[in-house]
């Protein structure tokens, strides 16, 4: 079968939201976020079209470190197992290294096997697993916890996010995009505002890349775990928004435990990092 890529613009984003609301309604991104994809990402969303009709989208989004963080893959039904998807991967992984990308990330379920062996068919290797949890918060009112204030020193922001990174096992996660732990990570979620701190040094990394109606989301967080947690859920609830969201390694015994005390309701199943490390050219 022939198929046709074309760049989404303005011009197509209706033809692309079709195709995400006909494959995963309960998932949807692009209808709420088409102007942070079209506007204020480095990467281009691509449309394939059978003809003239839209079958499949997939996202490609530069991440703070550089690397391409491969999102919103999405075949129609009647088009799965009909290699929309090889044609998406195969222009993400060109685009890619035509920016000069020096790794390729994507995540999927853990029982998602279609879409795990197509990311190992274009050299992606399991990076990671985690799992999320959620709180909801409007059932009940929180109070902060006094103390918390934002990090203005990078310096210091970048010693408590290396204190925690090995806890979360090298990535941190908002938006179901798994950010690579490092010092261009760190200065995004300093310079965006998002690390808080108390003066015993309890720490908390909490915003949101994208779509910040739904909810916040806990990156990492270190010290006094339940203190933490609770300025997590007030401060989310003080922004007006419904919810707050934590994804960590599902081995980590005593972050479960925090975020179960704290009424946290965990995901289903976990999610997976896939990765692939880029030759550079030269």
């Amino acid at each position: 079968m022939e198929y046709t890529l074309e760049k989404g613009s303005w011009e197509n984003i209706s033809d692309a939201v079709q195709v995400e609301e006909e494959t995963l309604p309960n998932s949807c991104y692009l209808r709420d976020n088409s102007a942070y994809f079209l506007n204020d990402t480095v990467g281009d969303l691509t449309m394939v079209r059978a003809g003239d009709e839209p079958v499949g989208i997939g996202k490609l989004s530069v991440l703070p470190d550089g690397s391409g963080w491969l999102e919103t893959l999405r075949v129609r039904p009647a088009w799965q197992g009909r290699g929309v998807g090889k044609a998406i991967y195969a222009r993400w992984l060109e685009e890619a290294q035509s920016l000069e990308c020096p790794a390729i990330r994507m995540f999927t379920g853990t029982g998602n096997v279609r879409s795990r062996g197509l990311a190992e068919r274009f050299g992606l290797s399991l990076a990671g697993t985690y799992i999320g949890a959620t709180a909801n918060l409007l059932t009940q009112e929180y109070c902060v916890p006094q103390g918390f204030e934002p990090v203005r020193d990078f310096r210091f922001a970048r010693v408590l996010l290396e204190s925690g990174r090995w806890e979360m096992e090298d990535f941190v996660v908002m938006n179901n995009t798994f950010f690579r732990c490092g010092e261009d990570t760190w200065r995004y979620l300093w310079e965006q505002g998002m690390v808080f701190a108390d003066e015993q040094y309890n720490f908390v990394v909490i915003g949101a890349r994208m779509l910040r109606q739904r909810g916040l989301h806990v990156a990492m967080y270190g010290g006094d775990g339940v203190r933490c947690l609770k300025f997590a859920k007030a401060y989310t609830q003080q922004q007006g928004l419904p919810a707050v969201t934590v994804s960590y390694p599902p081995q980590n015994s005593r972050i479960r435990a925090e975020l179960e005390r704290e009424g946290f309701v965990h995901d289903a199943s976990c999610r997976i990092v896939m990765e692939r490390i880029l030759e550079r050219k030269g």
